[in-house]
């Protein structure tokens, strides 16, 4: 499992000595006089805890304590003769990415995998429900010290039958804000959620219905309102189709939720979509393409039904849903009329592919997840405030300077095509296929070295 191995601040040292953890971003300032990292190494313990002594030159540091994910630490030793802006490393950090996790919990998510029963009281086990919910719970773990994570589900009966649906007013369900080190928080309310009866099944009022357009509305807003610095995600988990909390036409809410999915990512907040494949549930290749190009703010082609056409929309929908669909227009600020849409659509669809796991395969929920979250690993880093110390960078002088990832190194690129560049005096930003490598699940070491003579006091 992949682990963003950026360092605590309980782990750094400021000043002469700092230790290095694997897989941290490191500012080295100094010229060729400066500080050298020893030929000493970390240890081969497999925890974050305790690293390798400071070291000094040949020889070798302890490991860290046993623990999941992350390897020892090495030393660093400081040239005497170096001068003074030349006598520290800074180890920084890439600004920490906020997730919301927006989990179907409709009753579909229920279902027996391998037999046909419609609430596997049976075998909890094989059901949609359990596997992602492993599968999270142990990603979340992992990941919980570099991703802020978010929780909420996708849930709700049908109010029109007697039931109860909070989302549909803008009420998160099962909610667990973001935050660091969340994976306990999370896991004690997923665990703690009640299993559906299989006799309220097909009970209208009393099954578990799937308002994802309302649902995704609710963790945006939350987001929008999180000051925290950072790129802020959702991740949107489901199995089979949304409505409005009730059993509405299908292409009325789909285009519900591609019009907040496309919301969500003009006010800065990108959607990661996941379609868990069943023999019983799986949503049309279509709806789950629309979904992921709108979260990704691409060109999405209208989730309709074979040979429909736009002005479905309309003609099934304003009437239907308890007007749901045109509440949502005068929400939108648009007037329903024949061929009016709630999402915004083209021609062809953008690059972006939803992720599709087999949701029986829990191996492959948990790698699919991993390299989904792998993928927020943001692609700026700002230099404003390293250790307490604010670095400037003279912009006029980006050549003498020098960034590598996993030892290779990345080109300047000004025209932030394919490299890094300094888009502020304290701001460097990777681009193109230099994010991308960045972002690569097995990729963990970057290192930025500035001489002194660029460094602005």
């Amino acid at each position: 499992m992949n682990n963003f191995a950026y360092p605590a601040a309980a782990q750094r040292r400021s000043a002469r000595y700092v230790r290095l953890l694997v897989g941290a971003a490191v500012l080295a300032i100094g010229c060729k006089a400066g500080v050298v990292a020893s030929t000493g190494k970390g240890g081969s313990g497999a925890g974050p805890g305790a690293g390798g002594a400071v070291g000094t030159a040949g020889t070798t540091g302890t490991g860290g304590s046993s623990g999941p994910g992350l390897g020892g630490f090495g030393g660093i030793v400081t040239n005497p003769d170096a001068g003074a802006c030349q006598q520290a490393n800074y180890t920084f950090e890439p600004k920490i990415p906020t997730v919301y996790l927006v989990v179907d919990r409709s009753g579909s998510m229920f279902h027996c995998l391998s037999t046909s029963q419609p609430v596997c009281t049976s075998n909890m086990a094989d059901t949609s429900w359990s596997k992602l919910k492993d599968a999270i719970e142990g990603v979340v773990s992992q990941l919980e010290a570099q991703v802020r994570f978010g929780f909420t589900t996708i849930y709700g009966t049908n109010p029109n039958s007697g039931g109860s649906c909070a989302v549909l007013n803008g009420t998160l369900s099962d909610n667990v804000p973001p935050a660091l080190n969340n994976a306990g928080a999370i896991k004690t309310l997923y665990d703690g959620l009640a299993w559906p009866l299989e006799a309220d099944s097909s009970t209208p009022g009393k099954k578990l219905e799937s308002p994802a357009s309302e649902a995704l509305a609710a963790a945006a807003k939350a987001l929008m309102a999180d000051t925290t610095p950072g790129d802020k995600y959702m991740i949107f988990i489901t199995d089979g189709q949304e409505d409005y909390c009730d059993d509405s036409i299908d292409i009325c809410s789909s285009d519900s939720t591609v019009w907040r999915l496309q919301a969500a990512n003009a006010a800065g907040i990108k959607t990661i979509v996941f379609g868990l494949q069943t023999s019983q549930f799986n949503l049309a290749d279509g709806v789950l393409q629309a979904f992921a190009n709108a979260g990704a703010g691409e060109p999405t082609v209208a989730p309709l039904h074979m040979n429909g056409t736009i002005t479905d929309f309309y003609y099934q929908c304003n009437g239907g849903s308890g007007g749901l669909w045109l509440m949502d227009f005068t929400t939108a600020g648009k007037t329903a009329a024949a061929g009016s849409t709630l999402g915004m659509y083209a021609a062809t669809a953008g690059p972006t592919k939803p992720y599709t796991p087999n949701a029986s395969d829990a191996t492959q929920l948990a790698t699919q997840l991993a390299a989904a979250l792998s993928g927020v690993k943001s692609c700026t880093f700002d230099l404003g405030n390293i250790n307490g110390k604010a670095i400037k960078v003279d912009r006029n002088q980006l050549g003498k300077a020098s960034v590598a990832i996993e030892g290779t190194t990345v080109p300047l690129d000004p025209n932030d095509g394919n490299g890094w560049d300094m888009v502020t005096d304290t701001q460097l930003q990777l681009f193109g296929p230099a994010c991308d490598n960045w972002r690569n699940p097995n990729v963990k070491d970057i290192a930025f070295n500035f001489p002194c003579e660029i460094i602005v006091e």
